[in-house]
């Protein structure tokens, strides 16, 4: 997940703590314990973003293709579940959603 931040969104992260950096945006990820990985099911979690011009949703999935490219060597991918010029929306590996949404009053 820390290098799908980085390589597609851009975001600084510190691998040695766990913590992604965008501005004043600090996120520190978890990892479960084994024991609890079997059973997670990350459904119903959603990131959600607004974004200023349909351009930046053609620059994500540029970014996201290299990052698939780099990559191509793990069985866990990414995918793209939906794409418009107005909205973009990719599965993570865990079932997480990320939601791209071009903001229409812009």
């Amino acid at each position: 997940m820390m290098d799908f931040l980085s390589d597609v969104f851009e975001f600084d992260v510190d691998p040695e703590e766990d913590l992604v950096l965008n501005g004043q945006l600090n996120l520190k990820l978890v990892e479960l314990p084994d024991r609890d990985k079997e059973n997670f099911q990350s459904h119903g979690i959603k990131f959600a973003f607004k974004i200023n011009h349909p351009d930046e949703i053609k620059k994500i999935v540029s970014k996201y293709n290299f990052f698939l490219y780099r990559k191509s060597d793990s069985i866990y991918k990414e995918v793209i579940c939906g794409q418009d010029n107005k909205e973009l929306t990719i599965k993570d590996i865990d079932g997480r959603i990320w939601q791209f949404n071009v903001e229409n009053n812009l």
